[in-house]
């Protein structure tokens, strides 16, 4: 799924494309009316105001790979048809170089890839057919500076496109992790959790989401200092990646705070699993650390809203420390059922 950011920035470039393009082909039309092409550029004037429809709703549509993968299909149909027809004088083998650039630019690197492949080895085919029925106005070492200078375009622009999706993940994904535990943060909660709830309601299973909270975490900073409560943080932290499945996602919701997302499982399921063995395994390797945790579960029915799944996590939550603080003997309590 290509977030906002990616598409922002693609979107954008089809706009551009579209507004050069358009002229282009206008210009290229009259051209080639006035030359005798006259089929041609009633095909360019179709194209070029088909390309005016794709822009007036380039800014706003959902379907924005789709619409440049039919953008560039127009496109590489248009310079084909020309260079078949017109000669070679012509020059329009030479929009054949643009392609690897417009591909990875509008569709990065694994769509790009094919439609490079594509667009390339047909552009190469045509003018080698050009040189196989011996035309003059071809050569062989012409034919070889074309393939050689795709080639070149090609492997710059796919170095570049990496690179550019490599970086733009990982500066992604760190913006969603938690710089202390490594956990993920409040804001890729609210994202990954509003995917789940989609999916979950798509395939009709429940979702379960744990709200804990560290108890006297506050008197564990006052009294042993900061450094000793982030090591409590990232033990924490580190104990529920143990603990939770690959399929589970876990967040740092803010200071002591953790949320945990687990589709299809009930929360008496959670309860009984996860929870347990984390009790246990804080008290044993933290020196008795308590902590109040909350469940709420959605589905498979009727379904929430994340807000409200949140909300409800927490409220279980603060149930369980308004026990604690009331209880004679500190002992772990966990909240009761609650389905939304």
């Amino acid at each position: 799924m290509i977030d906002n950011e990616e598409y922002g920035y693609r979107r954008t470039t089809l706009r551009v494309l579209l507004a050069v393009t358009i002229f282009a082909a206008s210009f290229f039309a009259v051209n080639n009316w006035i030359a005798g092409f006259h089929l041609f550029a009633v095909i360019e004037g179709g194209v070029a105001a088909f390309w005016c429809w794709i822009l007036i709703f380039a800014k706003s549509t959902k379907y924005l790979q789709r619409w440049s993968f039919i953008y560039l299909c127009t496109f590489y149909f248009l310079v084909i048809y020309g260079i078949l027809i017109t000669t070679f004088k012509a020059g329009l083998f030479s929009w054949l170089f643009i392609f690897p650039i417009l591909s990875y630019l509008l569709l990065g690197i694994k769509a790009g890839s094919w439609i490079t492949f594509i667009s390339v080895s047909g552009g190469l085919a045509v003018l080698g057919n050009m040189v196989w029925v011996d035309n003059h106005e071809m050569h062989w070492i012409v034919m070889g500076n074309v393939g050689f200078t795709l080639a070149a375009i090609w492997s710059m622009v796919y170095v570049y496109e990496s690179k550019r999706e490599y970086i733009f993940n990982h500066l992604r994904e760190q913006a969603r992790k938690d710089p202390l535990t490594g956990l993920l943060n409040v804001k890729a909660l609210n994202d990954t959790l509003a995917d789940t709830l989609k999916i979950a309601q798509r395939h009709s299973y429940p979702v379960t989401l744990v709200y804990i909270d560290i108890n006297d975490f506050k008197q564990i900073n006052d009294m042993q200092g900061h450094q000793k409560g982030n090591e409590i943080l990232l033990a924490v932290a580190q104990t529920i990646q143990e603990l939770t499945r690959v399929e589970d996602y876990a967040f740092r919701y803010g200071g002591d705070e953790f949320c945990i997302i687990f589709p299809n499982c009930v929360h008496e399921q959670v309860r009984q699993t996860f929870g347990v063995r984390l009790i246990e395994r804080v008290k044993l390797n933290l020196d008795n650390l308590t902590m109040s945790i909350g469940y709420a579960q959605t589905g498979p029915s009727d379904f929430c809203l994340p807000d409200t799944l949140i909300h409800r996590a927490d409220k279980n939550m603060y149930v369980v420390k308004s026990i604690l603080k009331s209880s004679d003997s500190f002992h772990e309590w966990q909240s009761g059922n609650e389905t939304g």
